[in-house]
């Protein structure tokens, strides 16, 4: 098998246990969106690219971003208070 063959193989494994990991854990997947979201509003203000000006959905996207974040962390938090692992 070339290097590149073993290459793929190593990167669909790792996307398989990530999506996975996506499917198993509602906080990650909710954290996973805020990414997203974060990213996509990046994107779509002026910061990134100069000729791409959607302020409105860079706003609702940051904001939904913001939101999905800190439910995770207040999640996270609350599962670990109650001791579930």
């Amino acid at each position: 098998m070339s290097v590149t063959n073993e290459f793929i193989l190593s990167i669909r494994r790792s996307l398989l246990a990530f999506l996975l990991l996506l499917r198993g854990s509602f906080l990650v997947f909710v954290v996973t969106l805020g990414v997203l979201f974060l990213c996509l509003s990046i994107l779509l203000s002026t910061h990134a690219l100069k000729s791409v000006t959607h302020g409105v959905l860079a706003g609702m996207f940051a904001i939904w971003g913001v939101s999905a974040l800190v439910y995770g962390a207040l999640g996270h938090i609350g599962l670990r208070l109650i001791g579930y692992h």
